[in-house]
């Protein structure tokens, strides 16, 4: 058996028995687990808050043969006021639902979970609108996935940019005002420079842009599109999520 620790978020959780959790956790160096929590569910359990969803954590786990099993956790962060707004909590679980079936089980989650802790930590402060945070963490999940669209320039002429360029979410491709034939969604340029941005920025400066009110929608549908058509699956909190926003 091998004992280690890691630090790491959980991003889906299933039971199984009477009281036993199923965890899904992103860590950093060990990228995406899923770990046994034996007795969880039980009313004195000391692992119940840490391994509820959004739990961030350090894990204490077991690995015997292909199974991880948590025996501790000090938990670091709950992200508590998610629950002050429903709109938060379900984006939020949207949020984890793409991150768990989209990042690799292979290889480090650094950059995922750096992702991931940000958005939530940015969702409980409630100081950026929201569909900056949804497209921000879907175009960027989608780039570290390696779903990287191609924003540089138009695809068929190389022109940087012109008054409207055209971005096609189903190919991930630019096209300016000459070469196109209506294909894709019209964006202004300071739409496509705030792509540019989420796409090519250092995370340090990744939520630091502003766009208008209705730039925003179109932020948001280019991003979400995009992400549904590169990662191909349905999301039932997205469907839950736009529900309850009326969108």
């Amino acid at each position: 058996m091998e004992k280690f620790n890691a630090d790491g978020l959980v991003i889906r959780v299933q039971t199984t028995g009477e009281t036993t959790r199923i965890i899904t956790i992103l860590t950093a160096e060990h990228g995406v687990l899923r770990a046994f929590a034996k007795g969880a569910r039980g009313p004195k359990s000391k692992l119940q808050s840490a391994t509820s969803l959004f739990a961030y954590c350090r894990y204490s786990l077991v690995k015997s043969k292909e199974t991880y099993i948590v025996s501790e956790a000090d938990i670091k962060e709950v992200f508590f006021d998610l629950r002050n707004s429903l709109e938060a909590l379900a984006l939020a679980q949207y949020f984890c639902d793409a991150a768990a079936r989209t990042i690799p089980e292979d290889g480090t989650g650094d950059e995922f979970l750096r992702l991931l802790l940000n958005s939530l930590h940015f969702l409980c402060k409630d100081n950026k609108d929201r569909r900056q945070l949804k497209a921000v963490f879907e175009l960027r999940l989608a780039v570290l996935s390696g779903y990287m669209p191609a924003l540089v320039a138009c695809d068929n002429c190389g022109t940087f940019e012109s008054d409207v360029m055209y971005f096609d979410p189903f190919r991930g491709k630019l096209l300016c005002d000459n070469c196109t034939q209506t294909e894709g969604i019209a964006l202004p340029l300071s739409v496509i420079s705030a792509m540019r941005h989420i796409v090519f920025a250092p995370f340090d400066r990744l939520f630091s842009f502003t766009l208008s009110e209705p730039l925003l929608n179109t932020l948001e549908q280019c991003a979400e599109t995009y992400f549904l058509s590169v990662t191909q699956q349905k999301y039932k909190t997205l469907d839950y999520y736009r529900s309850i926003c009326n969108l």
